[in-house]
């Protein structure tokens, strides 16, 4: 990847937006999940009242629609792309250090003026390595959901 092209700042901006609200999607993704999964249909959709009509009602059916509707959504590809870049991220680090360094991308991404470099404690990686390694977490969002290319 050529870390010196000059990439779109709005497209970046995104990217590490999407990076930031990580945690607060995965929790309502989980939440809305679980309610699918375990609550009546009646919280979802508008009750219509007694059997009228000839259709079978079917709740499993209107679960799997559900939960499919929520995993066709735009926060759960942001999930996913968040994840999958994050997956890459130190692949070629012990699994510690990888570790490390997925959690502090993570807590840099959220707020990087709380927890800029030498706030995290990274001494296995220089302040340079480290912001290079994020820039290619942040592309790598963005080359996951299509609108960043990536040049090997």
């Amino acid at each position: 990847m050529n870390h010196n092209k000059k990439l779109p700042t709005d497209i970046i901006s995104l990217c590490e937006d999407i990076a930031k609200g990580y945690n607060r999607r995965r929790k309502d993704y989980e939440n809305r999940r679980l309610d699918i999964m375990y609550h009546s249909g009646a919280r979802f959709e508008n009750y219509t009242g007694g059997a009228k009509g000839i259709a079978v009602s079917n709740p499993v059916a209107r679960k799997v629609e559900r939960l499919e509707r929520l995993e066709s959504g735009l926060d759960y590809k942001f999930i996913k792309a968040v994840e999958n870049s994050l997956s890459k991220a130190g692949s070629d680090l012990p699994n510690d250090c990888r570790k490390r360094l997925t959690n502090a991308l993570m807590l840099n991404s959220e707020n990087g003026k709380d927890f800029p470099y030498e706030k995290l404690g990274l001494d296995e990686f220089s302040r340079r390595d480290f912001y290079r390694r994020r820039k290619k977490f942040i592309i790598g969002i963005g080359a996951f959901l299509g609108i960043l290319t990536v040049d090997n």
